[in-house]
């Protein structure tokens, strides 16, 4: 993706259909649309996935927990989607063993688990990972033996996947490209709208100011703003009641050995029985997350100090040995999701997650609540009221949706052990330590081979960007030139994941603004505000440890 040629594009090409929002649904949409033929414009204010869709708790799951909504129809999507996600993304999307311990205080009980893993089973067809498995205390206790012995009951074992949120947005940008849309990022947006309907959208370069505006026509808009969609058709001059519920979900980074599990574990919170996650993520440990109503601008959006006293105490209660403190804790990120408004007095986590979509005014269509499993099946749903649209301003029927079956950049591969033995070889002819290798295929699939040209070119480029994270300057590099960061930060909190998987921060900041720096020719001064940009966001991110020493004090 070369953001100055997608510009380009936006500025001289026609459209039939501009999507605004680059998260996961808007890259769905645009995916999805370009697949039809649809001439599609995507746009995104900030950077792709910026907003929510890098701040999730990163599965790709059948939701378990909506069983108790008794929402079958959101279990039964969910699953199937988990599926294609496996076939077609089989790099990123990758298949994780869950846990469930049931204990005596807790609100599922062992006939209530039962009865619901079977119904799990059943809604995904019986074409889940694996059946699930009824575990005994004993059993539980073997495989998780630094669990909480007090009141276990026994409990569950199953499977889900596991995916890089912001990896696999980028992936569905990069698909949408390939099929013809023109995508960019940093382009802030306003519906037009004339004579009642909307004509497209007038965009603005942050990257240049207020120097660069044009307007990009178009014969149906997107809404696929997420958490700014109320505020998006508000601007529009559209007058109605709010039809999102944001609320506030936290996740930490913790060293894995402080804990000491070997598989992901779901669970009841002891302190309020609301469910929660305790995720493997190479060496380190994924918990999250709260839940909780959230009023403000949905960019200042950060985890505060009584979410990571929740993660770390619903934790502890689990895993009573780990102990786990502030000092533990290396990184936290917060997000919204755009829930959908339901019944006043509801709690935050009795919100559903079902997602609605609707014309507020001929040509524009907006798409609120949904879950980042089922973004495909959202977006096709999305694009198939597109095409009604069109259809009633007399253009032809295009092709039906293709992104069940095209694989995502990267994943056009039969094996991934074949795919993994292929870069060893590579990588033992550079000199190139295997061990960075599976986090790399992970990530690029069978693109980890251009990663790897470029590491043979310059040997300087093998080295690792943070000595203790796997990822090596040849990623930055490769990042730069296909995947369209424009910030430092971009880089460092969504192409890779260094800004919130290691303790030292400003070496890799500063490595990957060396690296941007040569190739996009930047100035001494230019490098030194990148640099101080990205440890702006770190250190919104880090608020939370003074709001905890000041409740300590």
């Amino acid at each position: 993706m070369n953001r100055a040629e997608c510009i380009r594009r936006l500025r001289a090409e026609p459209f039939e259909v501009v999507v605004m929002g680059g998260g996961i649904t808007g890259a769905a949409a645009a995916r999805d649309a370009a697949s039809r033929g649809l001439r599609t414009a995507l746009v995104e204010a900030r950077d792709f996935g910026e907003g929510t869709s890098s701040r999730s708790s990163r599965l790709i799951h059948g939701g378990l927990r909506y069983l108790e909504q008794f929402e079958l129809d959101l279990v039964f999507e969910a699953s199937r989607e988990r599926r294609t996600l496996l076939r077609i993304a089989p790099h990123m999307v990758r298949p994780l063993e869950f846990l469930f311990p049931l204990y005596r205080e807790g609100r599922v009980g062992r006939l209530t688990m039962t009865a619901g893993m079977w119904l799990y089973d059943a809604l995904s067809l019986f074409r889940n990972i694996e059946r699930h498995q009824m575990l005994s205390e004993g059993d539980v206790l073997w495989r998780e033996p630094t669990l909480s012995p007090e009141g276990l009951l026994g409990g569950a074992r199953y499977f889900d996947a596991q995916v890089d949120d912001a990896r696999l947005v980028l992936a569905t940008v990069r698909s949408a490209v390939e099929m013809g849309a023109a995508a960019a990022n940093r382009l802030a947006a306003e519906i037009l709208v004339e004579e009642g309907r909307a004509r497209g959208v007038r965009v603005r370069d942050a990257e240049a100011g207020g120097a660069s505006e044009w307007e990009i026509r178009a014969s149906v808009v997107v809404n696929a703003t997420g958490p700014w969609s109320d505020e998006t058709a508000l601007e529009a001059g559209i007058s109605r009641e709010p039809l999102l519920r944001p609320t506030r979900g936290t996740h930490i980074h913790v060293r894995r050995d402080r804990i000491g599990h070997q598989r992901a574990l779901i669970f009841e919170s002891a302190l309020d029985g609301r469910i929660m996650f305790v995720l493997p993520w190479g060496d380190l440990t994924l918990i999250g997350t709260t839940d909780e109503d959230y009023e403000g601008p949905p960019e200042e959006v950060r985890p505060t100090g009584g979410d990571v006293s929740y993660l770390l105490d619903s934790t502890n209660r689990l895993f009573p040995e780990a102990r786990l403190t502030a000092e533990d804790v290396i990184s936290a990120w917060a997000g919204l999701r755009p829930l959908v408004a339901g019944e006043a007095g509801e709690d935050e986590d009795e919100v559903s997650r079902e997602h609605v979509i609707l014309e507020e005014i001929p040509g524009l269509v907006t798409i609120a609540g949904g879950k980042l499993t089922s973004h495909r099946a959202m977006a096709e749903e999305i694009i198939d009221r597109v095409v009604e649209s069109l259809a009633a301003g007399g253009a032809a029927e295009p092709a039906p949706s293709a992104t069940a079956d095209r694989p995502l950049p990267g994943g056009d591969f039969e094996s991934f052990e074949d795919l993994l033995g292929s870069l060893e070889k590579r990588a033992e002819a550079i000199g190139l330590d295997p061990s960075v290798l599976s986090p790399m295929a992970e990530a690029y699939g069978t693109e980890a081979e251009e990663v790897l040209d470029l590491a043979a070119e310059r040997p300087d480029l093998c080295e690792r960007v943070v000595a203790d994270r796997p990822n090596i300057a040849a990623e930055i590099l490769y990042s730069v030139r296909k995947e369209m960061p424009v910030h430092v930060e971009d880089v460092a909190f969504r192409r890779t994941r260094l800004a919130l998987e290691t303790e030292d921060f400003a070496a890799g900041v500063a490595r990957i603004a060396e690296i941007m720096k040569e190739e996009l020719e930047w100035d001494a001064i230019s490098e030194e505000m990148e640099v101080e940009r990205a440890g702006a966001v770190r250190q919104r991110n880090e608020i939370f440890r003074a709001e905890l020493e000041a409740g300590d004090a």
